[in-house]
């Protein structure tokens, strides 16, 4: 759990530093149980009232009264936790790049990037999201790099915070 919510700790350094491949997987995983269980909250609240509403006949009726306000009341949770992570998402994925001792400015093409592709052909947009994938699953650079030092090695943390 440690792992899982160490990224929301290290937001007041934002950008600085590394994450190791485990805190980025630990936070994702985190993330992914987390709407997991508010989509599944959404759908158990509503039950079949979502479900009805994939036949347009059915869909003014399945709004209509409280139907719509208990939809609303229930994504509203689930937009709030997208906004609150999207900061934290941003920084561990910088700092996921760092420790590949790669610049944070690849973070931002590849939103470009998986645009394009998602316009020229879905499959090439899979092949973008794939490609994101193996990239944050490589091993970081060993030993300190321009960035800072290693977050796999214990013995790190306590040499920067002397020189800190």
């Amino acid at each position: 759990m440690e792992w899982m919510l160490l990224p929301y700790r290290k937001l007041y350094r934002l950008i600085e530093g590394r994450s190791s491949r485990r805190e980025f997987w630990m936070f994702v995983l985190f993330n992914v149980i987390v709407y997991i269980a508010l989509i599944a909250l959404m759908f158990g609240f509503v039950g079949s009232g979502v479900l009805s509403m994939a036949d347009p006949s059915n869909m003014m009726q399945s709004m209509m009264g409280a139907g719509a306000v208990v939809v609303i009341l229930l994504v509203i949770p689930f937009y709030i936790w997208a906004i609150l992570t999207s900061v934290a998402s941003f920084a561990v994925s910088i700092r996921r790049l760092h420790d590949l001792n790669l610049t944070g400015w690849i973070y931002l093409v590849y939103p470009v990037l998986l645009v394009v592709a998602a316009m020229i052909s879905p499959y090439l947009m899979i092949a973008v999201v794939i490609g994101w994938i193996v990239v944050m699953c490589l091993p970081g650079t060993s030993g300190a790099n321009k960035y800072g030092s290693d977050p796999t090695d214990p013995h790190a943390e306590a040499i920067d915070k002397a020189f800190a």
